[in-house]
C-alpha cells in the first residue's frame, strides 16, 4: 500500500500551508502538556494524549499534501499510514492502534479506564512520535515548519 493508493478511498489530495501546519504543531504540544497534568482524571488524561496522536497523525497526512476525505474511519487511516506518510517503523503500529481500540472501548461502552501506566505508555509514545515526526518535517519539508 502507497498512499498514492489511498487516493479516492479515504483520502484526497489537498496542500498543506506551513500556517496550518504551525497550528497543528502547537495544539499538539498543547495536548501533550495536558495530557502530563496530574491534576486531571487518567481517563481525560488519557483521552487527550490520544487526541494529540490522532493529530500527530493527520500533520503526517497533510504534509504530504493528503487529507481525510468525509468517509469516516479517519482515526484508523491516519494511524495506520504513518508509516509511509513519515517512516514511523511499522513494528510500532500496533501499540497505536491498541491505544485506539482502548479510547473506543472508554468512549463507546465505557469498558476501559486507564491505569497510570497506560497513561505513561501512551504519553512516552506521543513524546516519541511527536519528535519523530519534527525530525521527518524538518529534514522532508522543513519550509512547513
Amino acid at each position: 500500500m502507497t498512499l498514492e493508493n489511498l487516493i479516492g478511498k479515504g483520502l484526497q489530495r489537498e496542500p498543506a500551508s506551513a500556517v496550518e501546519i504551525r497550528r497543528f504543531l502547537d495544539k499538539i504540544a498543547t495536548k501533550l502538556n495536558d495530557a502530563q497534568s496530574q491534576q486531571i482524571s487518567l481517563d481525560t488524561r488519557f483521552d487527550t494524549a490520544y487526541e494529540a496522536l490522532l493529530q500527530i497523525g493527520l500533520v503526517a497526512l497533510r504534509a504530504n499534501g493528503l487529507r481525510p476525505d468525509s468517509r469516516g474511519g479517519h482515526h484508523l487511516l491516519a494511524l495506520q499510514t504513518l508509516n509511509k506518510s513519515i517512516g514511523y517503523p511499522q513494528d510500532r503500529l500496533r501499540l497505536l492502534d491498541e491505544f485506539r481500540r482502548q479510547r473506543a472501548a472508554g468512549l463507546y461502552d465505557g469498558s476501559f479506564d486507564p491505569s497510570q501506566a497506560e497513561v505513561e505508555a501512551i504519553l512516552d509514545t506521543v513524546a516519541d512520535l511527536k519528535q519523530h515526526l519534527e525530525q521527518w518535517l524538518q529534514a522532508q519539508h522543513p519550509e512547513l515548519i
